[in-house]
């Protein structure tokens, strides 16, 4: 879909925050001015502004003008995605809202197993089966490879009937879709991420068919993860800092 003027303006100001071109704090130049600057009419800055300002990067203050946000700590964790694709974030700064987006993660995808394993049913493991069987065909297909292990993150979602996660695992996911190398390098090979949830798909059906075992899987599924994320966070670390 094309990018109206005022989308235009709210991505260079957002790009302008990211990068650190405008401050926390930082009043922005007189409108006519930024106008100017940014090539726009006055309407479409108003109504690019006004995106930031509902997404918590700006703030208006009657008779000082707009400010960027002197606390960008409380802005959307969409802003995330902004900070990591900017050109003058320093990797080592990128390393580190990785690693701890992949934290994040870990506790939201290990809290949507608990619930789904307390429910999950013989239906639910074939449809499982059949992602994992499908992803298998595209192991030299990244973008679509990627695509079904989206797949299998929703199947889980709805089958723990959650409604919070949705919100929270597509946020997590556009933040690290800004940078997608860093994407391809989390997750390695695509042969050994397969046998990975090869081994996530046996565990699971092992958890359904013996319900006393669910705990127990739950914590080897747990060691397998904490260890998958050792590995991808060491490639992502040779990724950024090379």
């Amino acid at each position: 879909m094309m990018q109206t003027v005022s989308d235009q303006v709210a991505e260079r100001l957002r790009a302008q925050i990211a990068g650190g071109a405008l401050a926390p704090g930082e009043t922005l130049p007189a409108e006519r001015r930024l106008a100017e600057q940014l090539g726009v009419s006055r309407g479409s800055l108003r109504a690019g502004i006004a995106q930031l300002q509902a997404e918590g990067l700006l703030e208006a203050r009657h008779g000082s003008g707009t400010r960027v946000c002197a606390d960008l700590d409380r802005a959307p964790l969409d802003w995330l995605s902004w900070v990591l694709a900017s050109e003058d974030l320093a990797p080592e700064e990128a390393m580190l809202v990785v690693r701890q987006l992949v934290g994040l993660r870990r506790v939201v995808v290990l809290h949507i197993l608990d619930e789904a394993l307390r429910v999950m049913s013989s239906d639910h493991v074939a449809r499982l089966e059949a992602l994992v069987t499908h992803q298998a065909q595209c192991l030299d297909q990244p973008d679509e490879y990627e695509a079904q292990e989206r797949s299998i993150e929703r199947l889980f979602i709805e089958i723990a009937a959650n409604r919070v996660v949705p919100l929270l695992n597509e946020s997590v996911r556009r933040c690290f879709a800004a940078r997608p190398e860093v994407v391809r390098a989390f997750m390695g090979p695509l042969e050994q991420h397969h046998q990975a949830n090869q081994a996530l798909l046996e565990a699971v059906r092992l958890a359904v068919h013996e319900p006393a075992s669910r705990d127990e899987v739950l914590s080897m599924i747990a060691e397998a993860l904490t260890a998958f994320e050792r590995a991808g966070l060491e490639r992502v670390r040779k990724e950024l800092l090379s």
